[in-house]
């Protein structure tokens, strides 16, 4: 997928008149690996962007703290930790009105996936729900997987890359298998009061 990715500092073309814009997944140098992860922190202020835009890549992200709605392709979804959200390239998301938004996120391409057209499937099945609510058990697994991801990414030792895709790999299907994660039942905070805009 040709234009997913930009190099450290590269300016994002601006949005035609009207579109929302399109943020593409930076690469850190030197290793350039298409994947990054972390707490919303070290994400940037763009982790929580209150402006509608659009990824050219999936994002995941797992909410352990706070209170706003997170919109997503104009769905309302209320923020009611702990939660785990998924975000396809190209859909229009933003949070609304957020207070302590705390947890972490794994933004990466396509081409990094491991399982590829499985894995692909899979992430597909989760944006048909794309915000699910976690139980005490379901929580604790996401965490620990989500921390461990972060830690390979941020330590970037030999050989980094293969574990970041299996552990991405292992986290997509533990998630599909959640009440609500995509292989059936239904658990997701959507708050219906107002539209998005």
């Amino acid at each position: 997928m040709r234009g997913t990715t930009v190099l450290p500092g590269a300016p994002c073309a601006a949005p035609r008149n009207g579109d929302p814009p399109v943020h593409r997944l930076e690469l850190r140098l030197p290793d350039q690996v298409p994947f990054a992860a972390g707490g919303f922190d070290a994400m940037g202020p763009m982790s929580r962007a209150a402006y509608p835009h659009r990824h050219t890549f999936y994002e995941i992200v797992h909410v352990v703290e706070g209170a706003g709605v997170h919109v997503l392709d104009l769905e309302r979804y209320e923020v009611r930790p702990p939660q785990l959200g998924v975000i396809l390239p190209g859909q229009v998301h933003h949070w609304e009105g957020v207070r302590g938004l705390e947890g972490s996120l794994a933004l990466f391409t396509p081409e990094f996936l491991v399982g590829g057209p499985d894995d692909e499937e899979l992430l597909r099945r989760l944006g048909e729900r794309p915000w699910v609510d976690l139980d005490a058990a379901g929580h604790e697994r996401t965490a620990r997987l989500m921390g461990d991801l972060a830690e390979e990414y941020r330590h970037g030792a030999d050989g980094f890359a293969g574990v970041l895709r299996s552990l991405l790999h292992v986290l997509l299907v533990r998630t599909v298998r959640l009440p609500g994660g995509g292989g059936g039942g239904s658990t997701c905070s959507r708050d219906r009061s107002t539209p998005a805009n």
